[in-house]
């Protein structure tokens, strides 16, 4: 006798929800969900259509070494890919049955160029900390102190130490500064051993002299820290201000990046025993430092006025809470010490106009950073996102999935601010429902942002230039840094956090 076979249950996905009372468990149809990623699949063949017809693809730059070829995709061209994504997500989260195609087009077209202008005080802010940063590197003083310094390792091993370490203490001052030092430092330190007749790593030393990438974040040039501790963010109304005592200035971080520094010391110590062959680096140019100027101290008179402000903030300041330090105050104190440095303003004037060369790339991409976050804050492509993120996570595995996030999407948006534009709100309204502390939540946010500078060549482009080593090159060594700083930071969040 056959067997009459029954149907089987009703698929159905499972959510979590949070409400006032707690977790509870939320049954959504598995037809509803197979809609949105209908339409999902639609928005990104869209845009794949839209970014042919565009010929984005001219982005691509096709590069020859050895008979291979390497892909590599424009930062501005991925910046304008997900200017175009966002802008098919936005136009199908608009429910509104009254519109039609047009009026919608017509409504997200608004809410991209209202949110255009959103970040000039932002891009400002970034491009200043990166062309004093320069700035000062280039000092020529100071650029004959690390030609001094160089001379120091004797050994390929001190060589490696050496670069790594001085750059990360730069880094952590200033990341642009840090970028510059590292560059220069890598330089120098090879070209000295090289004349001692030491056999040493060039490719290594240049890997060692990017670490301060990797640590920034969570120092005194911090952009998102630094953001969120400045009256009237872009993100006040919903999470306040929140003083750097609570992001930076904490023991828990100081902890954490002092244990970071450590795990790339380790890992540079280990790579230093892999004996290899390498090509010797190929310098497309000298490098020019810019001397102080004589006869002339305006620019100091200037500056030193600027440090006295600077320090009357601080003396202003009683309780210590540190919640003057913001983006604005550091870009004060870097403004005035450039000008003290270089005494007249001629010089002062060379010095920050070779820095600006460097910043062109914020100039412009962060326009439609800002861009990307009116479509996602003004539609209701935010709602939706935040919704599915809060409904698939909860208080212990949001620090955790924040880091891993952070990490991939800054692959995608090369700069920590302009990634903060993005991401931030989100993350922020996730930690607002789950009650996680905000300025937890954006450093956790930071630690991803700076590891996955390793993998990243858009910021290596002035230490490749400087050092002579190629990309492909510099990301054999540092793949494995990442390796070791990720796997320190993903069990550091999970323990601490």
């Amino acid at each position: 006798m056959a067997m009459k076979r029954e149907s089987p249950p009703t698929r159905r996905l499972v959510a979590i929800r949070v409400t006032e009372k707690g977790l509870k468990t939320n049954s959504i149809q598995l037809d509803e969900f197979k809609y949105w990623l209908k339409n999902l699949k639609l928005a990104i063949k869209l845009t794949l259509i839209i970014i042919y017809k565009f010929k984005l693809k001219k982005s691509f730059v096709v590069l020859s070494a050895k008979n291979k070829r390497i892909f590599e995709i424009s930062p501005f061209g991925i910046v304008l890919f997900l200017t175009v994504l966002c802008m098919v997500l936005a136009y199908f989260t608009e429910s509104d049955p009254t519109k039609n195609f047009l009026d919608k087009t017509i409504q997200v077209l608004n809410f991209w160029q209202n949110g255009f202008f959103g970040l000039m005080d932002f891009t400002l802010q970034m491009m200043m900390i990166l062309v004093f940063g320069y700035a000062l590197a280039i000092y020529k003083p100071f650029h004959s102190i690390l030609r001094k310094l160089s001379r120091i390792p004797s050994n390929s091993l001190q060589a490696i130490l050496f670069t790594g370490l001085i750059t990360m203490m730069a880094g952590l001052i200033n990341w642009g500064f840090g970028l510059v030092v590292g560059a220069l430092l890598a330089r120098f330190v090879y070209l000295a051993l090289e004349e001692k007749g030491v056999e040493s790593n060039p490719v290594l030393i240049a890997s060692a002299g990017y670490l301060g990438m990797a640590i920034w974040h969570g120092g005194l040039s911090g952009s998102a820290p630094l953001k969120v501790a400045e009256k009237g963010h872009f993100l006040e109304s919903e999470i306040g201000v929140i003083p750097v005592s609570e992001t930076l200035f904490t023991r828990w971080n100081f902890m954490l990046t002092g244990g970071l520094i450590l795990v790339f010391i380790l890992t540079l110590l280990l790579l230093s025993y892999k004996k290899e062959k390498v090509e010797k680096p190929v310098y497309s140019h000298p490098l020019r430092p810019v001397p102080p100027g004589e006869g002339s101290y305006l620019a100091r008179i200037a500056g030193v006025i600027m440090m006295g402000i600077v320090f009357l903030k601080i003396f202003e300041n009683t309780g210590f809470g540190l919640g003057f330090f913001n983006l604005n105050l550091v870009n004060f104190f870097l403004f005035a010490l450039t000008l003290i440095a270089y005494r007249s303003l001629k010089q002062f004037t060379e010095a920050t106009s070779e820095g600006i060369k460097s910043s062109v790339d914020i100039f412009i991409q962060f326009p439609f950073y800002a861009g990307i976050m009116g479509l996602v804050t003004h539609s209701s492509l935010l709602a939706e996102i935040s919704g599915y993120f809060i409904s698939t996570t909860s208080s212990t595995t949001l620090p955790v999935l924040t880091l891993i996030s952070s990490a991939f999407v800054n692959l995608l948006v090369p700069s920590g601010g302009g990634q903060w534009a993005v991401q931030g709100p989100i993350l922020m309204k996730a930690s607002e429902t789950l009650s996680l502390s905000s300025g937890k939540m954006v450093m956790i946010f930071s630690y991803g942002d700076q590891i996955s500078n390793l993998l990243q060549p858009f910021w290596a482009l002035p230490l490749l230039a400087i050092t002579g080593i190629k990309a492909r090159q510099l990301l054999k060594y540092c793949g494995w840094l990442f390796i070791s700083g990720f796997s320190y930071l993903l069990l550091s969040v999970y323990f601490l956090f």
